[in-house]
């Protein structure tokens, strides 16, 4: 009966702290664009507060003792009832593109800060009670964190597949306060039995005898020995944090990858998060199953397929891709988890133990956050994490005399990894014809020849990797010469990129030879934003998606008859190709979160559509519905939505209280019109939904570059994109008017697909499983 309140209230505790954390980045996330550094930055504050919590726990044990101490915390959480039920407030939300990290870290602190620091200290002080209530296996109560962390688990997991699609924002945060009541009723209960326990269990290292440390490591039984005293050692605390810090850094830079380039929603961000509350799960269980595989063996194959997928971009699946990293994190968790189960402490340093995984967190955090943004212009954080990772475990592999794999068991890693490389190549942007290159073939033989090798010398495999990398990193990709500009922000990266013909220079892309022109691109992760023809001698015109030809070329056409579109608002500035269309009696207002963003369409020597637009431009910073909010109603004829965060669309812009907004601030005769061309998620019915909702009549068009009539150079024709293009609104006058072009169609009812709002968005419904 004490094993399983402990247990509950353990979990409890643990389920409310992480159902916050989606949570909450669900509600911050439209302040700042939906990009995935919102959740990077509330994941450094979640650390935080997590240490902050710990030490708490370890200082108040410290200097109180178990009983006195449970009669503060007990105080501090029944106090904190005054912040309930819980709010995110969204203060000064119409700068916070200013300065992202500061506004995030403010809004969390003051809202939820002293909540999530109470429930951070409630697994170290549960295992602590545990400890003095006299059971009979209180001496090691660690296997509370394994209820710990399935109770974290547990509550990501619900909250998109149950509290997201059936409950609202409001029904959630009263939900969420109904539980923390129980937890302060489970937490008396834990307390009492403190209160009436005054045995104290034996101080003896969990797992003295070292039964489950095959390998012969002292360090397990050496780590524990010292800490009957219990005091921490240096070595120990450094080896602690650093076993949390690269899991932790790796869970953090593979969720800014995979969610750049999908979406940025909280079913994304909880997948790396999952994997990496799974492998606590397993290697602290009560059995050492878990903690006695050599992961190490899998890891570096896993680790090298990881760095050559990033490196050469191989696939274009996303389901793939996003499998192929999540094997490399889980993989990553399993093994420095594994480490750190079996280098745990006695109890006298349980909470000393957890302060150290915590600030291992919080560096990761720091690093991911806040250092790595700063030094690098491309996600390089990433790859130096799975570089790390094979230079560690070759070293680690390379001290310890563990038994490797049998012959059989290698032929069959190595067939594997083939495999999945061939997989990754074959859904790469070449194909199939790729599959049978010289180039496959050298990386294939160069991978399986470090993979055997890795198993007899790993260390010597471990350097030579990094050297292989650190080469390639210096002399750079092929396609690095042509790079113009790069830059790095909060919402993002951003790279202008240069093809010519020009004599001197003849790019692959450009087929015609003999023929000068020159092309600037803006690419914001792996998403064009926009291409600019920079000769001066030819007529410069849209390209990419808003060809004249297009569906974007049709609308401008239709708005010049009778001038009916005076006042053209766009949500996403890109390079500012939409400008081209202006005329001098237009207005163009761009609404442009990235500063960055600004900074390059606005410099005439990248790109010029700006700058010798006819129409006048005005450039509003901030994210669209924050700065929607302050345009007078009925201010636009013509609403366009081209926002992008690399192959994502911000999900916070297509929900039904964005549309709201969308319809408030056009004329009664006015057009909203949604780019919505994606990889991944069928937008479309989305829209339908949004729309019927409201009463507006819907169109949409397809673009296909090599429908056009207009006779482009074949050059040119590399430099057009397929687009996916929704028209909307309450006049039907004006959608006949475009329906005349023959581009733009009738759009088919979807009454099977939910309706989005803030408080839900169901992604799996509209992801494109191919």
């Amino acid at each position: 009966m004490t094993k399983a309140l402990f247990s509950l209230t353990i979990f409890t505790g643990s389920f409310l702290l992480f159902m916050i954390q989606p949570m909450v980045g669900k509600i911050l996330l439209p302040a700042l664009g939906g990009v995935p550094a919102v959740w990077t930055t509330c994941m450094l504050f979640f650390q935080a507060a997590l240490l902050a919590g710990y030490l708490y726990a370890e200082k108040g044990i410290t200097l109180l003792g178990c009983a006195r101490q449970s009669m503060l915390h007990l105080l501090l959480m029944i106090c904190a009832w005054l912040l309930l039920p819980v709010n995110i407030a969204l203060t000064g939300a119409e700068s916070a593109y200013a300065t992202p990290v500061g506004w995030l870290i403010s809004r969390l602190t003051a809202s939820i800060g002293i909540l999530f620091f109470l429930l951070a200290a409630n697994a170290p002080l549960v295992q602590r009670y545990y400890a003095q209530s006299g059971q009979p296996d209180a001496a090691d109560p660690y296997f509370l964190y394994s209820a710990s962390n399935s109770g974290s688990l547990m509550a990501l997991l619900m909250f998109p597949l149950f509290f997201e699609p059936l409950m609202t924002a409001v029904q959630l945060r009263h939900l969420w306060s109904a539980g923390y009541l129980l937890l302060t009723l489970l937490m008396s209960l834990c307390a009492c039995y403190t209160w009436n326990s005054p045995a104290t269990p034996k101080d003896q290292p969990p797992e003295a005898n070292n039964t489950e440390n095959p390998m012969g490591n002292t360090h397990a039984i050496s780590s524990a020995a010292s800490g009957i005293s219990g005091k921490t050692s240096w070595r120990q605390a450094f080896t602690w944090a650093f076993y949390a810090f690269v899991p932790c850094s790796a869970m953090l830079a593979m969720t800014t990858h995979i969610t750049t380039d999908i979406s940025s929603a909280p079913l994304l961000w909880i997948v790396p998060l999952g994997a990496y509350l799974v492998s606590f799960i397993l290697v602290f269980a009560r059995t050492g199953y878990w903690r006695r595989i050599c992961w190490e063996q899998y890891l570096f194959p896993a680790t090298l397929l990881a760095l050559l997928m990033y490196y050469y971009v191989l696939s274009e699946r996303a389901w793939l891709a996003v499998g192929m990293h999540l094997l490399f994190l889980l993989l990553a968790c399993l093994y420095f988890h594994g480490r750190l189960a079996l280098a745990r402490p006695p109890v006298g340093q349980l909470n000393a133990f957890y302060v150290w995984i915590s600030l291992g967190g919080v560096l990761a955090g720091i690093f991911c956050s806040i250092i790595a943004p700063l030094i690098f212009v491309t996600q390089a954080e990433y790859l130096l994490i799975m570089l790390l990772t094979a230079l560690v475990t070759a070293l680690i592999a390379s001290r310890e005399a563990r038994a490797g794999f049998s012959i059989l068991r290698q032929i069959a890693v190595s067939a594997i990894f083939a495999l999945l490389l061939c997989m990754l190549i074959y859904y790469s942007r070449k194909g199939a014809d790729a599959l049978f290159s010289f180039d496959t073939g050298k990386i294939l033989l160069f991978s399986l020849c470090l993979i055997h090798l890795f198993y007899r010398r790993p260390l010597t495999t471990g350097i030579a990797l990094l050297t292989v990398f650190a080469m390639l990193l210096l002399t750079g990709q092929p396609s690095d010469a042509r790079i113009l500009h790069q830059e790095r922000s909060f919402f993002g990266i951003l790279k202008v990129s240069r093809l010519a013909t020009d004599g001197q220079t003849r790019d692959p892309d450009l087929k015609i030879a003999g023929v000068a022109d020159i092309f600037h691109r803006l690419h914001h992760g792996y998403t064009l934003h926009g291409v600019e023809r920079r000769v001066n001698v030819r007529y410069r015109m849209p390209l990419s998606y808003y060809s004249r030809e297009g569906p974007i070329g049709a609308l401008f056409k239709t708005a010049l008859i009778n001038r009916n579109c005076k006042d053209i608002g766009v949500v996403g500035l890109g390079c500012g190709t939409l400008a081209w269309y202006g005329r001098p009696w237009q207005s163009f207002t761009f609404f442009e979160i990235d500063p960055a963003v600004i900074r390059i369409a606005k410099n005439p020597e990248l790109f010029s559509f700006l700058t010798d637009s006819q129409a006048k431009v005005r450039l509003i910073a901030g994210d669209a519905r924050v700065q929607l909010r302050n345009v007078q109603e009925k201010s636009f004829d013509l609403l366009i939505l081209d926002a992008y965060s690399s192959g994502s669309v911000p999900m916070h812009l297509l929900t039904l209280q964005a549309f709201e907004l969308y319809r408030s601030r056009i004329r009664n005769n006015g057009l909203i019109v949604f780019h919505i061309s994606n990889r991944y998620l069928k937008l479309a019915p989305v829209i339908k939904r949004i729309c019927d909702r409201l009463g507006l009549e819907c169109l949409e068009a397809f673009y296909e570059p090599e429908r056009d009539s207009i006779r482009y150079d074949w050059y040119d024709y590399d430099q057009m994109a397929g687009s996916h293009w929704v028209a909307a609104s309450p006049a039907r006058e004006k959608l006949d008017m475009l329906k005349n072009t023959g581009i733009w169609v009738q759009m088919p009812a979807y009454d099977n697909y939910n309706l989005w709002t803030d408080d839900y968005a169901n992604i799996l419904q509209v992801y494109n499983w191919r």
